[in-house]
């Protein structure tokens, strides 16, 4: 992480494991924005990701004693986020759903057009997709697990994982090219 030491972090870390609020606060700070841009590709908007970020310190600060060192310190937080993330998202699709359904079709990017995008504007796509897709899409692309791991990780079938992607690309394409406004300043 850029920013700070490792013998820094180890020393953070060993403070986390003592229960030392100072060195628990020093951590949430030094890795904040990192976990927040996580976060926030999985969720949808800023309200949400926060909440993310602060179930996953939680579980971070209760569960120190769990992380081994033998991979870095942001991989091991990365996942604990991955996981915070698609809990809530678990939780949300228990709830009924409020946002109208479209009818989809695949539609050709035009060359080029994703190379000049900002990431807000990127992000404000991703977050345009329906929870499921914005997951499965985050998941596979983004963070590189298989469908065999995103079926386990979400509870669907691994053919519902190639579905929810193949549909999230199809909406994408078509955000791309009818509805997406990069005019807009974000």
């Amino acid at each position: 992480m850029e920013g700070i030491e490792q013998s820094e972090l180890d020393q953070i870390i060993q403070g986390c494991r003592q229960h030392r609020r100072a060195s628990q606060h020093m951590l949430f700070v030094r890795f904040y924005n990192y976990a927040m841009t996580i976060a926030r590709r999985y969720t949808g908007n800023l309200e949400t990701a926060e909440e993310v970020v602060s179930d996953a310190f939680f579980k971070v600060f209760t569960k120190i004693d769990m992380y081994s060192g033998e991979l870095p310190f942001r991989f091991w937080l990365r996942r604990i986020l991955i996981n915070s993330a698609i809990d809530r998202l678990r939780s949300s699709l228990n709830m009924p759903a409020t946002a109208e359904l479209k009818q989809w079709h695949d539609a050709e990017v035009d060359a080029g057009i994703i190379e000049n995008m900002t990431r807000e504007q990127i992000i404000a796509l991703l977050d345009l997709l329906p929870p499921a897709y914005r997951a499965v899409f985050n998941l596979f692309v983004v963070d590189g697990f298989s469908h065999e791991e995103i079926a386990h990780l979400l509870a669907i079938s691994i053919g519902a994982s190639k579905s929810n992607l193949s549909r999230a690309r199809q909406h994408l394409r078509t955000l791309l090219n009818n509805e997406f406004d990069f005019s807009k300043k974000i």
